[in-house]
């Protein structure tokens, strides 16, 4: 294969990604100099939000050692695979050595989230917590999301790259900051899409579906009824189904597309203030809800570092998953109706002028 026939090649097999990643950025085109300030900005807001990130992982590490005095005492522990080296039939030792690891790291990488070695020793220790406190027969996935963020942070730059960067150490500190918001929108649409499933597999079966009207309504009764919990909108969605079901179809639209607005920072903060009151809204009818992923969603959204200031209305509206498509459906529709229109015009003056030449003929 000669050399222009390879590039040919390789330039239609990357046209298709190339189109793909555009309609999904969707950014205005900028000149290098305003790039270059974009990211000097996103890096200073990206400090702050990894510093911030640090600082809460402290205070809750300081929230969690009220139970550890009963977590060292206990006489048999189950850990998860990664504890798994722990002497179940004395497992006080290794608990205690775990929650010291723990401890420090999540003081130290507090004080200097610039160094690596300190925020894997965090991960690590955040990992064998979490192992051990779920070691009981129950996995409770709170800070599951948390955790994979920590473990993405390691890979950010390390010390003096960190503090005195160059472009390359910026754009580093971006990328890992990005890869952690895609990895937070995948679970969330892994989750809206399990949701759509276990949906139409009920109602396919005949069984009691979220996508039936007074399916969701349902669901929440069934809740309250078997936690013997009242709750400040359970008892109003119960009654109002059809509510409900638009809520629940509305979250499945969030959910399921939270992917996409990844790739779209104009939807940064919207696409995170919806998540948060998807988390507020299981609270307030169902009586649970998960505190460390609305902090994380308000720290890597609300707060995103690529996020404008005040972005038009119009292309914040655009950017929503299937909107662009329905427009640019309805811009093709009205040229092709316009066009239509004008061709028929034009037919009709061409008749008109002919039938008048006609008449003028026939009169000389």
């Amino acid at each position: 294969m000669s050399s222009s026939t390879a590039d040919r090649f390789i330039d239609a097999a990357g046209r298709p990604w190339v189109w793909i990643f555009r309609r999904l950025r969707s950014m205005p085109s900028q000149r290098l100099g305003e790039t270059v300030r974009l990211q000097q900005r996103a890096h200073e807001r990206a400090m702050v939000l990894i510093r911030v990130f640090y600082a809460l992982s402290l205070m809750w590490t300081v929230h969690q050692m009220g139970g550890w005095p009963g977590l060292r005492e206990v006489p048999f522990i189950d850990p998860q695979w990664p504890a798994a080296w722990i002497d179940e039939s004395d497992p006080g030792s290794g608990i205690s050595l775990i929650l010291l690891i723990f401890g420090f790291a999540s003081l130290l990488v507090a004080m200097w989230p610039t160094s690596r070695i300190l925020r894997a020793l965090f991960t690590v220790g955040m990992l064998q917590y979490l192992s051990v406190k779920f070691g009981f027969g129950k996995v409770n996935h709170d800070y599951h999301a948390w955790l994979w963020v920590s473990a993405i942070l390691v890979f950010l730059p390390s010390g003096s790259r960190m503090r005195e960067p160059s472009a390359p150490d910026r754009h580093a500190t971006l990328a890992v900051l990005w890869s952690a918001q895609i990895v937070v929108l995948f679970f969330y649409t892994l989750t809206g899409l399990w949701k759509v499933y276990y949906g139409l597999q009920a109602f396919t079966n005949d069984r009691i579906s979220s996508f039936q009207i007074d399916g969701f309504s349902l669901i929440v009764a069934e809740r309250l009824l078997s936690t013997a919990q009242a709750t400040l909108l359970g008892e109003f969605l119960v009654r109002n189904p059809i509510l409900g079901w638009l809520l629940f179809n509305g979250t499945m639209y969030l959910e399921c597309a939270s992917l996409l607005a990844a790739f779209r920072p104009r939807l940064h903060r919207l696409w995170g203030g919806g998540l948060i009151l998807f988390h507020l809204g299981t609270q307030l009818a169902m009586g649970f809800t998960f505190v460390p992923n609305i902090a994380l969603i308000g720290l890597l959204f609300m707060a995103s570092p690529w996020a404008p200031d005040r972005p038009p209305i119009r292309s914040v509206v655009l950017d929503l998953p299937g909107v662009h498509l329905v427009a640019k459906r309805w811009r093709a529709l009205q040229r092709a109706s316009a066009a239509a229109t004008a061709t028929v015009m034009a037919r009709s003056t061409a008749s008109t002028l002919a039938a008048r030449s006609g008449v003028s003929a026939s009169e000389r």
